[in-house]
């Protein structure tokens, strides 16, 4: 199956190049799931930027110095400014370069696409505050954390309910 699917990505590359590749959202799954993939790394920079730029501005909040149930809070806090950026920055790169809008108004699908993310985020969400409160983890493993978390039920979610098939 895996040898099938890639057959079938590098068959649609050597066909169409990278540009075309690369524009197209009529790809091969593993293809589709590539770009998705990069498309959720630029949002993760844009996620440890704003994040990174909190610590900074910030130190005191973010300290190991803090109780663990502190600065728990704090990341939460600041998770929470990270998101609206890093959800905009997914969504316009998703409906660009991977999934083919037109479900669903540009309102609606933007509406559920937040949703999603925010429900995705919410989950996540426990996974850092977790580990920061019960094995005082630094905050790069708490931000991972959250962001490997999130990313596994986003995928699906946009494929089959917010973009069309």
């Amino acid at each position: 199956m895996i040898a099938r699917l890639i057959g079938e990505a590098w068959s649609h590359f050597r066909e169409h190049g990278f540009k075309k590749t690369l524009l197209s959202r009529d790809t091969p799954f593993l293809i589709q799931f590539g770009k998705y993939g990069v498309c959720g790394v630029l949002s993760v920079v844009v996620f440890m930027a704003v994040a990174k730029t909190g610590e900074h501005f910030y130190p005191e909040q973010f300290s190991l110095d803090l109780s663990e149930g502190q600065r728990a809070k704090n990341l939460f806090v600041l998770h929470l400014f990270a998101f609206l950026p890093s959800n905009l920055t997914a969504y316009a790169l998703n409906r660009w370069l991977v999934f083919t809008p037109g479900r669903h108004s540009n309102r609606k699908e933007l509406s559920l696409f937040t949703l999603i993310s925010f429900i995705s985020f919410a989950i996540g969400e426990l996974i850092p505050v977790w580990l920061v409160n019960s094995f005082n983890v630094p905050n790069n493993v708490a931000h991972l954390s959250f962001v490997i978390s999130s990313a596994m039920v986003n995928f699906v979610c946009r494929k089959f309910l917010v973009f069309e098939k």
